[in-house]
């Protein structure tokens, strides 16, 4: 038997039901947290169904709410199974997939989604001449704006702030280092890639090291431009052609860098102690 206490459930054990298979321990809000033990050889379907289902009843005739399983990639095969019993797939990462149930009939679920809105940061980076750093990419995710002058930058790495995902992106494409001015702007917007939303940050850097080294992997392209010479290749029409020009988009964001008007950046700790 392999049983653990919640945490927060002083003193009350968690004897929902005595799997053999799994470990299972019950959660603060009313739900179980349930894993299939790592072992070399993974229980048999038949098995994982036939104890499944008894500790599903207990649980429920326990009042339970929310039951998640995650499933290690060694224990992948028994999805199909889990799923035969009512759970839907939550989310999944390279090396579990994690699966939930709601037990109540009546009371609507309540259990939190998985994360669906990626963040994507571009840096105005300004050289002591007060100059842009623009880049044209090798692969434009939108194909209509291919061989376009754009803002360096890129979707941002779990647990990585803003001016971080900003500083990397640049001196990976461009070799270009900088530090941060402040914050320019916010675009929120969905049904993005894999459906999910898409926050586009846009930050204002300065550039330490100026000198440029394209990287060939990722840019066609990458120079320093002048506000006017920008302004001269702006594309009003959203329809194009955009090759050699720079969008409406693009340019109004660049507009409110030169205005001079940035929210400034502090380090300050959150609620759960991280920055």
């Amino acid at each position: 038997v392999r049983q653990a206490a919640a945490q927060g459930a002083v003193g009350e054990e968690a004897d929902v039901a005595n799997p053999q298979t799994m470990v299972a321990k019950e959660d603060k809000y009313g739900g179980v947290e349930a894993s299939v033990l790592e072992d070399p050889e993974p229980p048999r379907a038949q098995h994982f169904l036939r104890e499944f289902r008894q500790c599903l009843d207990a649980w429920a005739a326990k009042g339970k709410k929310g039951i998640w399983l995650k499933l290690s990639r060694t224990c992948a095969g028994l999805a199909g199974p889990a799923a035969s019993l009512g759970f839907e797939f939550h989310h999944a990462q390279a090396g579990y997939v994690l699966l939930i149930k709601w037990l109540p009939t009546d009371v609507p679920c309540t259990l939190p989604r998985y994360g669906f809105t990626q963040i994507g940061v571009g840096g105005v980076v300004l050289n002591k001449k007060g100059e842009v750093l623009m880049v044209k990419e090798r692969i434009s995710p939108v194909p209509r704006h291919q061989g376009s002058w754009k803002l360096p930058g890129g979707l941002a790495d779990p647990g990585e702030h803003f001016a971080e995902t900003a500083v990397r992106e640049v001196k990976e494409e461009t070799g270009v280092t900088g530090s941060l001015l402040g914050l320019i702007s916010m675009r929120h917007t969905h049904g993005m890639r894999f459906g999910q939303g898409d926050i586009y940050v846009v930050v204002k850097l300065q550039a330490d090291e100026e000198e440029i080294r394209v990287c060939p992997h990722e840019l066609l392209d990458a120079k320093w431009m002048s506000k006017e010479s920008i302004k001269s290749i702006v594309q009003s029409s959203p329809e194009g052609p955009f090759d050699n020009k720079v969008t409406g988009n693009t340019w109004r964001m660049l507009e409110a860098a030169f205005s001079g008007h940035v929210i400034e950046g502090n380090t300050i700790m959150s609620a759960i102690g991280s920055r």
